[in-house]
C-alpha cells in the first residue's frame, strides 16, 4: 500500500525519516511531496526507498493512504488541489489537532483519521495518538496501529481527549526539557564547580532510570515519592517546597493550551 506525506516541515521530515528506518513499509510504497523541489531531492538522497512526487496532486493519485503535514492555514488550498483523488478508496490522515475531523469529512469524500506524532518518533519511541473518523474501516484502524506501531507505541482515542492528551505526548518533550533544564540551571547555580556536562548526565541518566523504573515495575508516581522521600527527610523537604511552588502550574498550562487550540481552530475553519 502506498503512504504519501504532503509537506516536509519538521514533522513530515521526521515520519517519513522514521518510518524509513524501521522498514515500516515494503521498498517502494513510501512518497512525500513538498513546495520546494530542491528540500526533495535531498530527501530522497537521504532516505532510501523514498518515492519522489514533483506535485500534491500526483502523490495523492498514486497513493492510497496520505498524510496532511501541512500548517493549518495551507490545508484548504491543498484539499481543493488533490480533491479530484479523494475518493472514498482514499484515507486521509491529518496530524494536527486544529483541524476537526468532521470538518475533513465535511469536505472530501475520502476516509479520515489523525495521528498526533511526536518529536521522539525519530528514535522509535514515545506515543503517538490515533483517531478515527465514522467512515474508517477495521482495517483503516490496523493498518495505522500497524504503521504508527513500527515508530512508537499508538494510542486511540477520542477526538474530545486530543488536547489534553496531546499536552502529555505531543507537547510533553518541551515540557519535560523545560523542567529539568531548570532542574539543571539551580543546581549550577548552587554548586559551580560541579561541571555542566556533569549535572546534565546526573539528570538525564536520573529521569531515564525512574521512567524505566516505572515501566519495568508497574510502580506508580506515588510509590516512587514515598519510597524516596521517608517522612522527616531531606526528600520530604524537597517535595514539600514543590508543592507550595508548583500548586496549579500544570492546571494553568493545560489550560493555556486548551485556549490558545480553541483561538487557532476558529482561525482555520475549512
Amino acid at each position: 500500500m502506498n503512504v504519501g506525506f504532503i509537506g516536509m516541515g519538521n514533522m513530515g521530515q521526521m515520519l517519513v525519516t522514521a518510518l524509513a528506518r524501521a522498514h515500516a513499509l515494503q521498498p517502494g510504497e513510501l512518497f512525500a511531496s513538498t513546495r520546494d523541489p530542491d528540500k526533495l531531492r535531498r530527501l530522497a538522497g537521504s532516505v532510501p526507498g523514498l518515492q519522489v512526487a514533483y506535485s500534491n496532486r500526483e502523490l495523492a493519485q498514486r497513493c492510497q493512504v496520505i498524510f496532511l503535514c501541512l500548517k493549518p492555514g495551507e490545508t484548504r488550498a491543498v484539499l481543493t488541489e488533490i480533491a479530484p483523488h479523494l475518493t472514498p478508496d482514499r484515507l486521509l490522515v491529518a496530524i494536527t489537532n486544529t483541524i476537526d475531523i468532521a470538518a475533513l469529512e465535511g469536505t472530501t469524500r475520502a476516509r479520515v483519521a489523525k495521528v498526533i506524532p511526536s518529536m521522539v518518533q525519530s528514535i522509535q519511541r514515545g506515543v503517538s495518538l490515533l483517531m478515527f473518523g465514522d467512515r474508517c474501516t477495521t482495517d483503516d484502524k490496523a493498518f495505522l496501529v500497524r504503521l504508527m506501531g513500527a515508530i512508537s507505541q499508538p494510542v486511540p482515542i477520542i477526538e474530545s481527549q486530543a488536547r489534553v492528551a496531546s499536552d502529555l505526548s505531543s507537547c510533553g518533550p518541551a515540557f519535560v526539557s523545560y523542567i529539568l533544564r531548570a532542574f539543571a540551571h539551580a543546581a549550577r547555580q548552587y554548586q559551580p564547580d560541579l561541571p555542566v556536562d556533569t549535572i546534565n548526565l546526573l539528570i538525564r541518566v536520573t529521569a531515564a532510570a525512574t521512567c524505566e523504573l516505572l515501566e519495568r515495575t508497574g510502580m506508580t508516581f506515588d510509590d516512587v515519592i514515598t519510597r524516596v522521600s521517608t517522612p522527616g527527610g531531606i526528600t520530604a523537604d524537597g517535595i514539600k517546597v514543590l508543592d507550595e511552588q508548583l500548586a496549579g502550574v500544570w492546571e494553568q498550562v493545560i489550560e493555556t493550551t486548551i485556549v490558545k487550540e480553541e483561538a487557532k481552530k476558529a482561525r482555520f475553519e475549512l
